[in-house]
């Protein structure tokens, strides 16, 4: 049995991937915290060897990793050059779709230039090149959302103020995103750890939703469709990021099981 070790096995994701990989792999789940069931180490470089390594402990809080600056960078760079050197392309790293800027046109495709913006895509692209340079696969994942996600993000900012009264604020309402219903990139990892395909992989949901229609659909599950939705501090420019994953259906098979909507519906609403 192909044994699996996680990093970052007790955050957001990793505990979505641990649950969907129990199944058929030896799992080696890895955490610096305290946890039943889960190898506790105070360095991730230390973790104990396997036949896959999947990395999913990097800070992911943008803007604390960029508040940080050049020792997010570097901390950042150094733990995947480490364990890449040991894993070589047996390790798969969990990188993001922000690589590649707020200035698509279309959905961006592996091949697009990537845009290093600060602390936090400087590190995903410099980790990216440690992987790829020793044979590994790099995922680019679009923005992640399900029960347990951050508080600091904009669905759980929309949803902190459903049920309400009055107009629900939102910073911006411009921005076009593409959201992953953590399931979903969990069952990735799945079809991925028994592929072992190699390179750059895409996965998001290859669909668009601007700010303002996510929160009218959260509105709209929750049966508050009159209310107001004010933008308080609306950009002046376009600002678009969706991933083209047409690769990850080619390669893998893999296709999101629901639309946004329905996600949002049976996460946050209690509607399957």
């Amino acid at each position: 049995m192909t044994r699996v070790v996680i990093t970052g096995a007790t955050g957001f994701l990793g505990r979505h991937v641990v649950a969907q990989l129990s199944g058929g792999f030896e799992l080696v789940p890895v955490s610096r915290g305290q946890h039943t069931g889960v190898v506790q180490v105070a360095n991730y470089a230390d973790v104990p060897d396997g036949d896959l390594l999947i990395h999913l402990a990097e800070e992911p809080d943008r803007a604390a990793a960029s508040r940080a600056g050049d020792a997010h960078v570097e901390a950042s760079t150094g733990l995947v050059r480490a364990l890449s050197r040991r894993f070589a392309d047996r390790m798969i790293y969990a990188s993001s779709g922000v690589v590649y800027g707020d200035a698509g046109a279309a959905p961006f495709c592996v091949g697009d230039p990537l845009v290093s913006a600060d602390a936090y895509t400087r590190a995903k692209i410099l980790g990216e090149v440690e992987v790829l340079e020793a044979g590994g696969t790099v995922v680019r994942l679009a923005n992640l959302f399900g029960p347990g996600m951050s508080k600091g993000n904009v669905m759980s900012d929309i949803l902190r103020q459903i049920p309400g009264e009055g107009p629900l604020f939102v910073r911006d309402d411009t921005p076009v995103r593409d959201f992953l219903a953590v399931d979903d990139a969990a069952r990735f990892f799945t079809l991925l750890a028994g592929a072992r395909a190699h390179g750059v992989l895409n996965v998001g949901s290859g669909v668009g939703t601007r700010i303002r229609a996510l929160a009218e659909t959260a509105l709209a599950l929750y049966g508050e469709i009159g209310r107001e939705i004010v933008a308080t501090r609306p950009a002046l420019c376009p600002s678009v990021n969706v991933l083209n994953v047409e690769q990850a259906a080619k390669v893998l098979g893999w296709a999101p099981s629901r639309s946004l909507a329905e996600h949002m519906s049976a996460y946050f609403f209690g509607k399957s």
